[in-house]
């Protein structure tokens, strides 16, 4: 088991109940899926891009990849229907507390100038970017191939409706978050 994950079950879980008041374990909030999406605006011209994105989640994840592709075409920017123009990868169960894991203790420490994670009132999914591939430690080797990739956009699903239970849930794990008006 992972250790966030074990701190979650044997902490953060009986800290919930207490703060909330909750009668039933299953009102307790908690993160049902996060997705990890990059997207690529030039995919026709730099397929070695697109070979580097789909080996960067896989990577970071250790899961199969999910290429998406366009629904129409554009002729201003030269793209046709079916076109690969990114990769996304759904993370659920273990894989969430092995991601979070890794962006708490390599990647939010050594974002320069961090002003916090911003959330929007009325949205119960938690958006972010992630711009500095290289905090990554599985990129370190091969640096040179992951230098100039567009940023990774992380979404954080959760499966409770209140914004302020959401707060709470992601300060126990020590995510800080700036709610915009």
């Amino acid at each position: 088991m992972n250790s966030l994950q074990n701190h979650y079950n044997h902490t953060i879980m009986y800290d919930l109940i207490t703060k909330l008041n909750f009668n039933n374990i299953f009102k307790i909030p908690a993160i049902n899926k996060i997705i990890l999406n990059v997207g690529l605006k030039n995919s026709n011209t730099e397929k070695k891009k697109m070979i580097a994105i789909i080996l960067l989640l896989k990577l970071i994840t250790n899961q199969q990849i999910l290429c998406t592709k366009s629904k129409k075409n554009n002729i201003h920017l030269k793209i046709k229907k079916g076109a690969i123009m990114g990769c996304k990868v759904t993370l659920q169960k273990k894989n969430i507390f092995i991601f979070l894991e890794k962006f708490i203790i390599f990647i939010l420490p050594n974002i320069k100038d961090f002003e916090g994670i911003f959330l929007n009132k009325n949205s119960q999914v938690l958006n972010f970017q992630i711009k500095n591939l290289l905090n990554f430690f599985e990129l370190e080797r091969e640096f040179l191939k992951f230098q100039n990739l567009p940023p990774i956009d992380v979404s954080l699903h959760i499966n409770n409706k209140s914004i302020s239970n959401l707060l709470i849930l992601l300060n126990q794990f020590n995510i800080p978050i700036i709610i915009n008006k």
